[in-house]
């Protein structure tokens, strides 16, 4: 497996990749089963980060930050440190050479000092913001922004005017497969889908004419709501569909469609 190819997985998932690099790689995905599984990794983490419901943060983190800030000691102002004293009019050269030369001292060492501090601030704040991204999985947050949050991939496809929805029963849930041929990608979206057998992972696949069923990337654990961009363009898919396969994915259908989408 070639590394470099492979550490397009993570960018890969969340569509942050050039033409030619998405070309390559999901040529390298129908091979790699590895990739197709970290990349169903990434894109449920990226879903469940991009769900709809409101994020709201414990009550208490504004007052734990604060209170940190409080207890974090603070340190004493630079002074000139120098003598308000003037020198005789009648020094020596000599000595006035010494007083400037001290004074330059003065001002290298307190340049020094502000860069020390600069420097003792660094490793603190790159925790705090350490903290703040594992807090809240990746997504950084400020109790004190009304901003609105970035819309994601998926949300794009999802809301894009030309998207067209094909639903389907399925054990009594809903599943969906929404395309966005000027986006030229598809997301799945199930609530309540049923768990796969043990062993086994349900597989995307895309319907592409002249190749067939092509590999669109895995369907993570069912659970409650399911939201997973499909690896391809599926500008030219006739329709997509759904197998069960062994939990590391296949490079082509081992059984039967549990769901076929035809696109229109």
């Amino acid at each position: 497996m070639n590394p470099d190819t492979h550490a397009l997985a993570g960018a890969h998932a969340v569509d942050a990749v050039t033409d030619e690099e998405r070309r390559s790689f999901e040529l390298h995905l129908e091979e790699c089963a590895d990739c197709r599984a970290e990349v169903a990794e990434l894109r449920a983490t990226a879903a469940a980060l991009a769900a709809d419901t409101e994020l709201t943060p414990p009550p208490a983190l504004r007052g734990s930050v604060l209170s940190a800030i409080s207890r974090t000691r603070q340190l004493s102002p630079i002074t000139d440190g120098g003598s308000s004293a003037s020198a005789p009019t009648d020094a020596s050269a000599s000595s006035d050479e010494q007083d400037t030369e001290a004074q330059e001292a003065d001002a290298v060492g307190q340049t020094d000092e502000l860069a020390a501090r600069r420097t003792s601030w660094r490793p603190w704040l790159a925790a705090a913001v350490a903290a703040a991204v594992l807090a809240f999985g990746a997504v950084v947050w400020q109790p004190w922004d009304d901003a609105p949050a970035q819309i994601t991939a998926t949300d794009q496809i999802l809301r894009a005017p030309d998207a067209e929805r094909v639903s389907l029963p399925m054990d009594g849930s809903e599943i969906t497969i929404v395309r966005s041929p000027a986006k030229r990608q598809a997301v799945f979206v199930a609530d309540d889908m049923p768990a796969a057998p043990a062993g086994k992972a349900y597989q995307l696949w895309l319907d592409l004419p002249g190749k067939g069923m092509v590999s669109a990337g895995m369907i993570p654990t069912a659970g409650s709501s399911v939201t997973v961009m499909l690896t391809g363009d599926a500008t030219a898919a006739t329709g997509a569909g759904i197998t069960l396969e062994p939990a590391a994915g296949s490079t082509q259908p081992t059984s039967d469609p549990v769901a076929l989408f035809a696109f229109t």
